[in-house]
């Protein structure tokens, strides 16, 4: 089954910036559907965490990218990962 966020994984790992700010309309037309509600106020929605298959940090972990910053509402912030 593929993730739902899978748009933007393909889109962070072709980022060559080790940082990647986006706004929440940013992502959202990146994914062609809107966050949940959550997404926007809930920075916890946000970990570096995998909790199930559907799970949006499978986007950004498996192409090296962890969430350093969430500014509830307005932005995200990706950075490439330390192996």
């Amino acid at each position: 089954m593929m993730n739902k966020y899978k748009r933007l994984e393909e889109y962070l790992n072709v980022q060559t910036n080790p940082r990647v700010t986006l706004a929440f309309e940013q992502i959202e037309d990146i994914l062609g559907f809107q966050l949940p509600p959550k997404a926007r106020t809930e920075p916890q929605w946000w970990n570096n965490t995998i909790s199930d298959s559907e799970s949006q940090a499978i986007a950004w972990l498996k192409v090296f990218r962890r969430v350093s910053h969430v500014k509830p509402g307005e932005r995200v912030t990706f950075v490439r990962a330390i192996l």
